[in-house]
């Protein structure tokens, strides 16, 4: 009998923000399937989740996967064919395996990657997703400022997005969300003012979201020049172009 693989989100950091149906999933799952970059790089994914699997009366098998991060496409085509033959060789015993990421599986998550490929190469295989939090959710409920209201648009930019585009884009939005952009916040300023947001529209940089060292900075856009940025990759901007009354 063939077992089945879970694309499972954990939320943005704080454990108590793993949904419900995650939690009963991770307490029956046979494997549990940890993606790193490095052999020797903590997972903060598997930090979220081990009190969880602590709980357990029978442990989980703990599956360490290796996705570097690269831009090599054909490095990385092959490692998602060997780490979803793997994947694929324990569900043939009949195993349910999970697959956990931050945020949501399906939002600019390694899971996605994996999962085509599964499809793919192993297409009898049943797959399911269960969603999580996501670091923009997140983001805004930490910083108290919405994402959207009434008849506004908002678009989600990554953050090393061609200038030209981010340009674009900001001039049809009514309110951005940067990923990952700690690095290059005050670059992508002047662009966005250049798009119709101004001074004094509203900012909001959010690190580490829901985490012990979360940190939120909310103010003008005229402001970020002179704020002292930490380079964190777990760093979300909301800006609203109209600005938002912040209590």
């Amino acid at each position: 009998m063939i077992g089945r693989f879970i694309g499972l989100g954990v939320g943005p950091g704080d454990p108590e923000l793993i949904t419900v149906k995650a939690v009963k999933a991770l307490r029956t799952v046979d494997v549990v399937c940890i993606p790193k970059s490095y052999v020797h790089k903590p997972s903060l994914a598997f930090t979220m989740i081990k009190g969880i699997l602590d709980e357990r009366v029978k442990p989980a098998e703990l599956l360490e996967l290796i996705f570097p991060m690269t831009k090599d496409e054909i490095g990385c085509r092959a490692l998602w064919d060997k780490n979803a033959g793997i994947i694929a060789e324990k569900a043939s015993d009949g195993k349910t395996i999970a697959f956990i990421t931050l945020g949501d599986p399906m939002f600019y998550s390694t899971f996605i990657y994996l999962y085509q490929t599964l499809k793919e190469d192993f297409p009898y295989l049943p797959l399911e997703i269960i969603p999580g939090v996501t670091s923009m959710t997140a983001c805004a409920a930490s910083a108290k400022i919405p994402l959207a209201e009434k008849e506004e648009v908002i678009s989600i930019i990554p953050s090393d997005l061609d200038s030209k585009l981010v340009e674009e884009i900001a001039k049809n939005s009514d309110n951005l969300v940067l990923i990952k952009c700690a690095h290059r916040i005050k670059e992508l300023i002047p662009i966005v003012e250049r798009s119709g947001f101004t001074e004094e529209s509203t900012i909001a940089l959010v690190r580490r979201c829901t985490m012990p060292e979360e940190v939120v900075s909310i103010g003008r856009l005229g402001e970020v020049k002179n704020w002292n940025i930490c380079d964190d990759y777990f760093s979300v901007a909301i800006i609203k172009k109209h600005g938002f009354r912040v209590v």
